[in-house]
Formats: structure tokens, sequence, C-alpha cells
């Protein structure tokens, strides 16, 4: 499991912010953290210029962005007044930079935040996909990017869906997914899509006296003890249940411990990125699945066609990058 300590919620003040808000403070109120707000003014670059050319007598970095630096920092304050309870209330940051999304990512890299929480649209509420900002936060990213919407509360986030090929990038998704399935009393599932052309799991291990999709669901559970293990997860086990393709995740903690239920879902679809929508839409609340970075997403099944999932799934996603070096092992 992940431990969260530190949530920064970027915010444009937008209507959509709000539900960031909410999610941040719930999050934290669980497990402790500190909220801070971020907001990025972009440069007005060509604005500058324009006012050196015309000798003009304002000057934007002595005069206009401090105000304006000012006057943001106080509505965030306030924000935070409105939604942020004192135990959890942090700092509100305002920052001037040409790329926002940038800024973001890197401001929560260099600051060591564990979890960034972002509304899915902005001012820009288009329905098709998520805002342009979001997405590139999302990409470039580090620390783990939440977005949600007016669709998701606390009390409908049951259940949370893994998208995996059975990768070990693919299974990074999990231990900030065990850190919400217990935050939320949630249940977790494992999502496996056999394309037209098979699964990459299909060769391995077959059993003739099993069916395709029990092969499969046999070779993700050795591979997904096999992630425990060389991850050095040693309070997360696997108990298998008497039902195929339901178990359970038994964490333990010092003399106690706690179960999670996991179903694995295993589908053949034309196509993996309308396989994990369409099941998402009546399945889940959330969406966990690991990125790639600048280049997309990981892996196969988690390559170009689920950069489309993050982009267009009305269903809330938690991203999470994976680190250098299983990258470099790709």
């Amino acid at each position: 499991m992940k431990a969260i300590k530190k949530i920064l919620v970027p915010t444009d003040f937008s209507e959509n912010a709000q539900f960031a808000y909410r999610h941040a403070q719930e999050i934290a109120h669980r497990v402790g953290a500190k909220v801070d707000f971020i907001h990025i003014i972009p440069t007005l670059t060509y604005f500058n210029k324009s006012l050196a050319n015309m000798q003009a007598p304002l000057d934007l970095d002595e005069e206009l962005y401090p105000t304006v630096q000012k006057e943001v920092v106080h509505q965030m304050e306030k924000a935070m007044d409105d939604y942020i309870s004192d135990e959890s209330k942090g700092e509100a940051v305002c920052k001037i930079d040409r790329k926002p999304s940038t800024a973001i990512a890197e401001y929560a890299k260099e600051n060591n935040y564990d979890l960034i929480v972002m509304p899915t649209k902005g001012h820009h509420k288009s329905n098709l996909m998520r805002g342009s900002t979001t997405n590139k936060v999302v990409r470039h990213s580090s620390v783990p990017v939440f977005t949600v919407d007016e669709g998701l509360n606390a009390e409908g986030l049951k259940e949370i869906m893994i998208p995996t090929d059975g990768s070990e990038l693919s299974f990074t998704a999990l231990p900030l997914s065990l850190t919400l399935a217990t935050i939320y009393d949630a249940n977790i599932t494992f999502y496996h899509v056999q394309e037209l052309y098979g699964s990459p799991l299909e060769s391995k291990s077959i059993d003739p006296k099993k069916s395709d999709k029990e092969n499969i669901y046999e070779s993700l559970m050795d591979r997904l003890d096999d992630f425990l293990a060389n991850e050095g997860i040693d309070n997360v086990q696997i108990a298998r249940g008497d039902e195929k393709f339901r178990d359970q995740f038994v964490i333990s903690d010092n003399a106690s411990s706690r179960r999670i239920n996991v179903h694995t879902a295993i589908e053949r679809v034309v196509s993996a990125h309308l396989g994990i929508e369409d099941y998402a839409v009546e399945h889940a609340d959330v969406v966990v699945m690991a990125t790639h970075g600048h280049s997309g997403f990981a892996h196969l099944l988690l390559g170009s066609t689920t950069e489309k999932v993050a982009q267009s799934l009305s269903t809330p996603v938690l991203t999470v990058k994976p680190d250098a070096k299983k990258l470099s092992k790709k």
C-alpha cells in the first residue's frame, strides 16, 4: 500500500474544481494528510513584449503579476476555508509559468507530493474528453493523478478497476489501488482483454483441462504473486477464493488484518480501449492504471489504446507512473 501524506489540488476556480476539493478533503480526513492548493498564472509573454516595444509605463513583473498573485492566493485561501478542514488545511501556492500543466507536475515532484487531485474538466466543460490541462498533467506527472467529476462521491466509490495485461508495469497501479480500496472500503477488479489475436498470457502454463479464461486467470494470479514478492510487499497476500475469478487481498497490519475483495474479469473484445471503456461504464467507479510519462501509457494493452481511455473515459481515472527502473526494463 502507498502512504498518502501530502495532496496537491490544482484549481482554476471553476465550478468543476469543487469536486476535487471535496475528494481531497475526504482522502485527507481518512488518512491524516495535508491538502495544498495551487494555481498557475500563464505568462503574458507577447503582451509583455508589446508593452516594452511601445515603451508603456506598465511593468507586468513588478506591477501586474504581484497584484494578481495576491488576489489568487486570497481566493484559494477562501476556497480552502470553505472546503478543507483546519486539520487538513495546508498552503495556497500561486506560480507564474508559461505552461501551467508542466508547472503543476514539476511542483508536485519537487515538493514530494503523494497525490494530485484535480477535476476531470475545468472551465471548458467538453463531454468528449478530459480538459487539456488535466490531460497534460496526467501525461507528464511522476506523481499519481486522481481526476474526479460530479458523478463520483465518497459513498459511491465502491468498485475500483485496474486494466492489466499481466505485465509488471500494469501491476504498479495496485499499491495505490489498495490504499484507495482501504480508504473507501471498495472492491478491486482486474480487467484483462483478449483481443481477436489473443492474449499475451494464453501461451503461459496452459492446462488443457481448463478453459482459455481459466488459464489466463491462473497466469495473472501467478504474475500478481511474483509482483508482490518482487516489490517486497510482504503485508499483502492473495487468499484464493472457492469461486473462480473471485479472491481476496489480505492486508496485515501488526496484529490485525483486513480483506479486500478481488474480482478478475477477462473478456474477448474487438478493441482493447473500447472493452475497457464499456466495462468501466457498467462496473467501475474509478479506473486506476499505469502511465508511461511523455511517450504515452505502459506496455501493450496499456499503450496508445489506453491513452485514449484516459482521455475519453467518463469514469474518473487515477494514473500512476512507474519509477524509472521499471520503465528501463520495459
